[in-house]
């Protein structure tokens, strides 16, 4: 079949959503189909070498550099220059010129209106327009602006597809990050939704969430898996007899509480790599190497020293961090902590425990210790660290093709 898929983003920046998008093209190429993909062109942004976009995608680019990313890149430059300086007076000057561009950013911001700085995207991608008759199109978000950019095309007859379907990874209105809970998100929310034929989330339980909070486009609503980015060439495993933890993605305290893990750590002193952003909420020690979002080329050899993987639930929403299904395609022990509400916690364990993958523990630092001790101890209760082939991205999008 024909597809079209439409994403708001560069999707060659190293971010969690830009990896599993691209999970999605190659499930969507492994299947046979003919795929277009309509995304924000790379210039003028930082890209990741080894996040490439398969030769056989037919690609359409348009800018999406805003002011206001150009003033962000302007003050983070600045920043640096300023570090590197090794005077006062220099410091202080930077400053200023800091806190100068900050004040236009936050100006500059207002000016984008809810869909924020995506909106530049959105106006320049507009101009798309095909002749070809797609079976398909399908719309990736995040960014959510890539229903509306999609909405748009067809309203305009730009682009003819015999389906729509709408693949949301997190909701808008009740974000994990609690940022976007106002009103005019909610109506927009709901009108985006209004449009397509079928919505697709990635966890059962946002799933239930949007259905009792847009009721009028429930019927529209279904879930599967995200599809895992990882091929057999993640599976590799130090030689060492010692274990090696890893904690691989964000942890901003508004989302997910990773302090738990880390005391648990600390107090048991096991040998820890923690890559993601914020890179400096808790202090590395002896064992327990902490580093900022990197690269793959620079994260691999990091994830290849690993033999158990940390996987962090959110602390409240529902929604599930697309790390567990990428860990799930490796061989390596997954430690899965468990957060959120009493019910959130029980259908994340209800769904994932049935294949017997995962050793579970709640998110304290007494429930955490216990569980290291049994995988210390290989006490791992019929777990088999082998991958789950469910997650694989041809099977994945073959069932949201069907849209049940």
């Amino acid at each position: 079949m024909k597809i079209l898929v439409i994403n708001g983003d560069c999707i060659k920046r190293n971010s969690s959503a830009n990896l599993c998008h691209l999970a999605y093209i190659r499930g969507l190429l492994q299947a046979g189909h003919e795929v277009t993909l309509l995304s924000a062109s790379e210039n003028g942004y930082e890209t990741d070498s080894h996040m490439q976009i398969p030769s056989e995608v037919k690609q359409y680019t348009y800018s999406g550099l805003t002011l206001y990313e150009k003033l962000s890149m302007k003050k983070l430059n600045g920043a640096m220059s300023s570090d590197a300086s090794g005077n006062s007076a220099g410091k202080n000057k930077k400053s200023v010129k800091a806190n100068i561009v900050g004040w236009l950013k936050r100006l500059v911001l207002r000016m984008y209106g809810m869909h924020g700085i995506y909106s530049k995207f959105v106006r320049t991608a507009q101009r798309f327009k095909s002749a070809q008759q797609f079976d398909f199109v399908i719309s990736l978000s995040t960014p959510v602006t890539s229903h509306l950019l999609t909405h748009n095309l067809i309203k305009k007859k730009h682009i003819k597809a015999t389906h729509w379907i709408q693949i949301w990874e997190d909701p808008w209105y009740t974000d994990a990050y609690g940022f976007n809970g106002k009103e005019k998100i909610r109506e927009e929310e709901a009108r985006l939704l209004s449009f397509a034929e079928k919505v697709c989330y990635v966890s059962p339980l946002t799933l239930q969430n949007q259905q009792r909070l847009y009721p009028e486009s429930a019927h529209k609503m279904f879930w599967q898996p995200l599809p895992s980015y990882y091929n057999g060439d993640s599976n590799s495993i130090s030689e060492s007899n010692e274990l090696s933890f890893g904690y691989f993605g964000d942890y901003a305290p508004a989302s997910r509480d990773l302090k738990p893990f880390y005391e648990a750590a600390v107090e048991m002193d096991i040998s820890v790599n923690i890559c993601g952003d914020p890179s400096n909420l808790f202090v590395p020690t002896a064992n327990i190497k902490i580093y900022p979002r990197l690269t793959l080329d620079k994260l691999k050899p990091i994830e290849d020293s690993t033999n158990v993987l940390i996987f962090l639930c959110n602390r409240k929403g529902g929604q599930i961090p697309g790390k567990i299904y990428q860990y799930s395609a490796t061989t390596k022990t997954i430690l899965f902590i468990l957060d959120g509400t009493e019910e959130e916690k029980a259908v994340l364990r209800d769904y994932f425990e049935k294949y017997n993958r995962y050793v579970f523990c709640e998110n304290t630092v007494e429930s955490i210790k216990e569980a290291i001790e049994k995988i210390k101890n290989n006490d791992l209760s019929g777990i088999t660290n082998t991958p789950i082939n469910s997650f694989s991205p041809e099977l994945i999008v073959e069932k949201i093709l069907k849209m049940e």
